[in-house]
């Protein structure tokens, strides 16, 4: 397989050289690009250039993110046979045995990406920032995509030649563009495949450009997206049902069971009778609005055949709610938007997963 390890380096020190030193010995085919370390650490790239290594030069600091497009840029124009690019950083925490593991699964798994995790070591070797870190980008990272990803802040990753007009419009020039090359997998339709790589960290990771809470939360804006999207169908939802249960279908002859007429079998007419009428109608227009913001702004696109899905899960959702809302207003009987709340809190949650893994579900694991 035809492949180029690109190293985004800044500032780097004697590791980059020494670590391009084996993988050229390895005949890999090497491009480091220099996001405006300065003329203090040119003596390291001019050694790895003796070693036939590609330098491509950023003449300020840029940020990893814009590094990584730059040397994508430079590959897909300068290096066009290339099959397959393997991302890694210079500071000597992805090892020559990893890469060539990496390019090996690569080769086993065409269009997919590689991802080298670092979770086959155990935990009291993990310094305690890596391990809030990762755990919480872990377990949010879950909750917004749906995909079981272990190590999401790996630098190490086997990438298809055919990802990179896709990576070159990716946004993001430091630490968040590596996530969002994760993020948008389920939007690209690509597979994906884990592998375990060996766990080093220099001085106890001290030299990290991970911010826990602040590039946590870039990923908690997938989840914060949905939440204003159902939020804004909340209100829709809970103006109508007040508006049509306290001033439209105020008398029996608005209720489902009088539209049905007499001819509806006793035991039938019973079940009917709780359904809300309010809430069916309610749910009906909001459930539009949500679908709308949810295809368009949330989970971004879907198969042709999503607004199907939706249709059968918010007809689902719609018959559950109005009649434990309807069973529980009778039963109680306290006001139908207390009783609506109570049922549509478990709902909401079921909902955004069942969206997620059903109706936008996009993304392909190898």
């Amino acid at each position: 397989m035809n492949t180029v390890i690109l190293i985004p380096a800044y500032k780097p020190d004697e590791k980059f050289v020494a670590f391009s030193e084996v993988l050229r010995k390895n005949d890999l085919t090497v491009v480091a690009v220099d996001d405006g370390s300065g003329e203090e650490y040119m003596q390291f790239f001019e050694s790895v250039e003796k070693l036939g290594v590609v330098v491509v030069h950023h003449a300020v600091n840029g940020g990893k993110g814009k590094a990584l497009r730059t040397g994508f840029a430079y590959i897909k124009e300068n290096l066009p046979e290339t099959e397959g690019i393997v991302t890694a950083d210079c500071d000597g925490q992805h090892t020559p045995e990893d890469i060539l593991r990496v390019i090996k699964s690569m080769e086993e798994n065409p269009e997919t990406m590689i991802i080298g995790g670092r979770f086959a070591e155990k935990q009291d070797k993990v310094p305690l920032r890596s391990q809030i870190g990762n755990g919480l980008t872990r377990l949010v990272f879950r909750l917004a995509t749906g995909l079981k990803i272990r190590d999401t802040q790996t630098g190490l990753r086997g990438i298809p030649a055919g990802l990179i007009p896709k990576l070159l419009e990716l946004k993001g020039d430091r630490y968040e563009y590596e996530m969002n090359m994760l993020l948008y997998l389920k939007e690209w339709e690509y597979a994906y495949k884990e592998i375990p790589i060996a766990t080093v960290y220099i001085n106890n990771n001290e030299g990290s450009h991970y911010n826990t809470l602040k590039d946590s939360w870039r990923i908690f804006v997938q989840i914060f997206k949905f939440c204003a999207a159902s939020a804004t169908s909340f209100v829709v939802d809970y103006v109508l049902f007040f508006i049509l249960d306290a001033f439209v279908f105020t008398s029996g002859a608005f209720s489902l069971a009088s539209i049905l007429g007499d001819g509806v079998p006793t035991a039938l007419a019973r079940v009917v009778a709780c359904f809300s009428l309010a809430y069916i109608v309610a749910r009906v227009i909001s459930a539009i609005v949500n679908y709308v913001l949810n295809r368009l702004v949330v989970f971004r696109k879907g198969s042709k055949n999503s607004w199907v899905k939706y249709a059968v899960l918010a007809l689902a959702v719609m018959l559950i709610g109005a009649f434990f809302t309807g069973l529980l207003a009778d039963t109680l009987g306290i006001p139908g938007i207390i009783c609506k709340l109570i049922i549509d809190l478990p709902l909401a949650a079921a909902n955004y997963f069942i969206q997620r893994d059903w109706v936008f579900k996009k993304g392909k694991k190898a």
